[in-house]
């Protein structure tokens, strides 16, 4: 008889534990962090926010609805981890982010797809297309900041429109890492095209951009876009016959 009960008392207590309601879960990850949920449903363990969003240096991003599955085992070390996916507008996130003491998330093998037409602050009439692809191994926020990174990111299919036609820029691609200062450094290089381009760009998180590359066009690219015309006021010539740009935006 006494083994009967113990059997029906983990069966209840297996069922309380499954029925924690997901607010729980949303206050785990939430929690002293800088991620903020709304319209949560679903349980602790699986769960749903209608909209998410993160704040980054008082700034705050979008990133729509998210859905969680949470890692039993990680609450015991006080660091609760969860597999989410996130959807908003074409852009999606999938990765396990885990939140930690002292306002820390942490995501970790996480891919990231959004179309580059989403991109905005880009100079009037300039208009991009293509799709950004990116692998993160590691990224960390600490106190609203970017304190690690570790990924790669790629841009393919990539057009331009300038106000007067559209340009087929070809394929580049990037390796993600953090500046000591907790900006974003990508270092760059095209993977196919009429874009010869290598260098770097640091994006802190509060805005701007620093760019420091070298390139070549195509003849016919450098045709297209009247090159000789405007190349010689925002670029230096190398000795190697390449172009250098270096500049804070």
């Amino acid at each position: 008889m006494i083994r009967w009960i113990a059997l029906g008392l983990l069966f209840w207590l297996a069922f309380v534990v499954t029925q924690i309601p997901a607010t729980w879960g949303g206050y785990l990850m939430t929690n002293g962090t800088p991620l903020a949920l709304s319209g949560i449903s679903g349980t602790l363990w699986r769960g749903k926010a209608n909209m998410a969003s993160i704040q980054i240096d008082g700034r705050h991003y979008t990133l729509g609805s998210l859905d969680w599955t949470l890692k039993p085992l990680s609450i015991l070390t006080l660091k609760p981890c969860a597999v989410v996916s996130t959807d908003f507008e074409r852009q999606q996130i999938s990765g396990t982010a885990c939140a930690g003491i002292g306002g820390s998330i942490t995501l970790t093998n996480a891919n990231i797809s959004v179309p580059a037409g989403l991109i905005q602050g880009l100079p009037e009439p300039s208009e991009i297309t293509g799709q950004l692809s990116s692998h993160i191994e590691t990224l960390k926020l600490s106190d609203n900041k970017l304190k690690a990174l570790k990924g790669n990111l790629s841009w393919t299919k990539a057009r331009l429109n300038n106000g007067q036609m559209w340009l087929n820029l070809g394929a580049f691609a990037a390796d993600l890492s953090a500046t000591a200062e907790g900006h974003i450094r990508a270092d760059i290089f095209s993977l196919e095209g009429p874009i010869d381009l290598a260098g770097n760009v640091v994006m802190p998180l509060t805005g701007g951009i620093r760019i420091d590359t070298n390139f070549t066009f195509t003849e016919t690219f450098a045709r297209d876009v009247q090159a000789d015309q405007w190349l010689p006021m925002v670029a230096e010539p190398l000795d190697d016959g390449r172009q250098r740009i270096k500049m804070t935006l």
